[in-house]
């Protein structure tokens, strides 16, 4: 997502209707066997940063052991720590703001590309 992008979201017309977004757990869980490795690694540091829905990390946790059982050599533990470690660290002692939030993590992953 662009800066331009995300600049459009945050100033949305005020009469503009929003629609309401659910995440379908069911749905996601089906599609697990279709993503990536790095995929399910990223979604499981996104449950445990932002503290959504524990489970997702635990299928997630399933799927990756699943396939290593199957003899996939991915070392995701490494993987979960090293994108952990790069996740901005979270002060809520005052309220934080989404878009600085948003804005870090665009920036370090336009970083390392």
């Amino acid at each position: 997502m662009t800066d331009k992008e995300l600049e459009d979201f945050f100033l949305q017309d005020e009469d503009e209707e929003v629609e309401d977004v659910k995440l379908d757990i069911n749905k996601m869980i089906s599609n697990l066997p279709h993503s990536s490795n790095q995929k399910l690694c990223e979604m499981i540091v996104c449950d445990r940063y932002f503290g959504f829905e524990q489970k997702i990390s635990a299928v997630c946790m399933e799927e990756l052991a699943k396939r290593r059982a199957a003899g996939d050599a991915f070392n995701f533990e490494v993987y979960i720590e090293q994108i952990s470690k790069e996740m901005p660290v979270l002060d809520l002692s005052s309220t934080p703001d989404i878009r600085t939030i948003l804005n870090q993590a665009i920036s370090r992953k336009l970083d390392n590309k």
